[in-house]
């Protein structure tokens, strides 16, 4: 999905829910279902040492993408529509703390653990092209992981490009720094 300037918070809120956290969690289900498949198969041992990997990056995944719909999403649904309302923070004496430098911070630490996941899933990937024949289910269960990354790696630009310049002026809409 494509987001201009013009998008409002709301909407690429929504957005990013649709079509990259949902999306992502479905990822990772599938990716979890081929990674028991594979286990069960036990080949190779590498493809055991893979799969294993997998199954805690997938976890990590699933827990970062969690945190964004419990905590992100509602925090970002407040902000728009205290923006849209004219809201002024320096007028009600810490009554709808939001905890607006707390979103901040966890937003950044959370780039910085997708960076690390990213690079974690490019690394534990076996060369897709070797001497040592792997089955079809660790083809499948690359290919899934390949998209994951893909896939986190878009939401980490979109949120970085588009997501945190909406909510750095929202906040300053309604007066958060000042």
């Amino acid at each position: 999905m494509k987001y201009t300037e013009n998008d409002g918070l709301l909407v690429l809120a929504e957005g990013l829910d649709k079509s990259y956290y949902s999306t992502i969690l479905g990822f990772c289900e599938n990716a979890k279902l081929q990674a028991s498949s594979l286990q069960q198969l036990e080949i190779h041992k590498t493809t055991s040492q893979y799969v294993n990997l997998c199954n805690k990056l997938i976890a990590e995944i699933q827990l970062y993408i969690g945190n964004k719909t419990e905590h992100l999403l509602p925090y970002l649904k407040t902000l728009a529509v205290k923006s849209s309302a004219g809201h002024d923070c320096r007028a009600c004496n810490g009554g709808c703390d939001l905890g607006h430098e707390l979103v901040m911070a966890e937003m950044k630490d959370s780039h910085l653990r997708i960076k690390e996941i990213v690079y974690r899933l490019q690394m534990v990937a076996l060369p897709l092209y070797s001497e040592t024949k792997y089955p079809v289910e660790y083809k499948s269960l690359r290919n899934l992981m390949a998209r994951l990354e893909n896939s986190l790696a878009d939401l980490l630009t979109l949120e970085e490009t588009k997501l945190i310049p909406q909510i750095i002026k929202a906040q300053k809409n309604i007066y958060v720094h000042n």
